[in-house]
């Protein structure tokens, strides 16, 4: 399964970050677009991923992290996968808004 994830804030680091023990994939560039931070001009990334979903669970992540699931399906679009070593990067695509 081939979904688009913002790439990490400018200055940071997938592997520093503690608070990111989840990983929030699309199925378009438009919800990782519009999820992404960074400026409101200028250059951005995003990751195009393979995910391993696993085990999928449907609806909040709460109900279901640390269950028998590998992942929850939110809405429009989005998967939070909780392993991330099932996310596999593919291409990093820099653009210009």
């Amino acid at each position: 399964m081939m979904r688009f994830s913002p790439a990490p804030p400018h200055g940071s680091s997938s592997s520093d970050s503690a608070s990111l023990r989840v990983v929030r994939t699309f199925d378009g560039s438009g919800g990782a677009h519009a999820s992404g931070r960074g400026p409101e001009t200028g250059r951005r990334a995003m990751f195009l991923c393979r995910v391993i979903a696993g085990r999928v669970a449907e609806g909040p992540c709460s109900e279901a992290a640390g269950k028998e699931y590998d992942s929850v399906r939110g809405g429009k679009g989005e998967l939070v996968v909780f392993d991330r070593r099932a996310v596999l990067p593919c291409f990093l695509i820099i653009y210009k808004l």
